[in-house]
Formats: structure tokens, C-alpha cells, sequence
């Protein structure tokens, strides 16, 4: 089955221009294995942004907005975007490949951690400044506490189905959500629901990029 729910356009233009924090980066990655409508997007982007970059060299007095963001990518020293090309041989089938790298593990290896009965997590090591990533096991038919997003969170369904009051999601699928965004996760189907969620530690600077290369890239 196809996923059927997908990062924001803004979110994947910002993943191509290399101004994610990993963590966010990762799920999208993740997202783009398994999804062949985002791949596509992303190939696109990427290539309309070769294409922008080689006019810069040309007309560089027509194109100041992509001056402008170049400059703010240089002076970031944010890393590049994590690959999303699948890579053969990953150690464990429900682990998308960009997640498999971070792991260094299958998930039946993973050292869950035990927040409260029927819900366990693991969080991710990443370097600093890469925002926060973990995994989030649930038992069938649990319900999370009601609780607020106070920045940019990315969720991936890896296994099973987490819902709330905006729908069910499956494997694949990504919710995104914003600032402010109530919520009240719960895990349904008759298996046990993993998840793959980013937070990020930048907003601000995620927002100034997105906004610098909307017009340019015609968003």
C-alpha cells in the first residue's frame, strides 16, 4: 500500500535546499523511500534547483532572491539533506533505509525504553543542533494524553495504525504538525504501532528559508 499522506510541499522544497535539521530531514527521507509521488517531487526540485543555479551564473542581476538564500544555506552550516535513494541489503524490513544508517540496528535490537503501560520509546542519538528524533512503540488500542505542538514535529507510521481525531494513518504515511496543533494520539488496528518522530530546534531559521524560496521556486 501506497502512503497516502505527505510532508508539506514547503517541507520538501526546504529538505531539497539542504535547511532541515537531520532529524526532520531523516522522516522526510524515510517518506521518500516509500513513496514514489514524493521521490518524484524531490528529483524534480532538485533538478529545478540545478537548472536556477546555473542561471544564477548567468544573470546573477535577475537573480538576487536565490543570491539571498545561497548566502543564508552558506552562513548556516547546516549538513546537506539526508540521501532518500533506498539502499539494498537494509537490516530490517520495517526500517526505511536513512533510518537503518542512524540505527546501526534492527528493530527487534532496539533497547525500548517504558513511558507508561503499553507505550515504549527509544530516542535517537543525533549530533547537536541535528533536533530530536525517536521511535514510539504503542500497544494496539492505546491512547495517548491530549498534549500541544509547540514547534515543527514530523510523524512517520512504520508499523501499524496511529490516528487521532484527523484520521488514520498507515505505513508510510507522515503527519505533519505546527505550532499550537492539539492532538490525542492513539494506536489502532490489531498490531503493534511504531512510529518514527522528529522534532526540529530551528524554527526560526527553517521558516526564513522557506519564505526566501517560496517566490523563487514558484510556491
Amino acid at each position: 500500500m501506497r502512503p497516502s499522506h505527505h510532508p508539506n510541499p514547503e517541507t520538501l522544497l526546504s529538505y531539497v535546499a539542504g535547511t532541515l535539521p537531520n532529524s526532520i530531514a531523516c522522516v522526510v527521507a524515510c517518506h521518500a523511500v516509500l513513496c514514489m509521488e514524493c521521490a518524484a517531487e524531490i528529483r524534480w526540485l532538485e533538478m529545478l534547483g540545478g537548472m536556477m543555479l546555473e542561471g544564477v551564473a548567468a544573470q546573477p542581476a535577475d537573480m538576487t532572491a536565490l543570491d539571498r538564500v545561497a548566502a543564508e544555506m552558506a552562513a548556516s552550516g547546516l549538513p546537506p539533506p539526508l540521501e532518500h535513494v533506498p539502499v539494498s541489503g537494509a537490516a530490517d524490513p520495517t526500517l526505511p533505509a536513512p533510518l537503518a544508517r542512524y540505527l546501526g540496528m534492527g528493530i527487534g535490537d532496539v533497547p525500548w525504553k517504558t513511558v507508561v503501560k503499553g507505550v515504549r520509546q527509544y530516542w535517537i542519538k543525533l549530533p547537536e543542533g541535528s533536533g530530536q528524533m525517536r521511535l514510539l512503540r504503542l500497544k494496539p488500542g492505546k491512547v495517548l494524553l491530549e498534549h500541544t505542538h509547540t514547534g515543527m514535529e514530523l510523524t512517520m507510521v512504520l508499523q501499524g495504525v496511529y490516528g487521532d481525531h484527523t484520521g488514520d494513518y498507515q505505513r508510510g504515511d507522515v503527519i505533519e504538525w505546527t505550532e499550537g496543533t492539539d492532538h490525542q494520539p492513539r494506536a489502532g488496528g490489531t498490531e503493534e504501532c511504531i512510529c518514527l518522530i522528529a522534532n526540529e530546534h530551528t524554527p526560526y531559521f527553517h521558516r526564513l528559508i522557506a519564505r526566501l524560496l517560496r517566490p523563487v521556486m514558484g510556491f
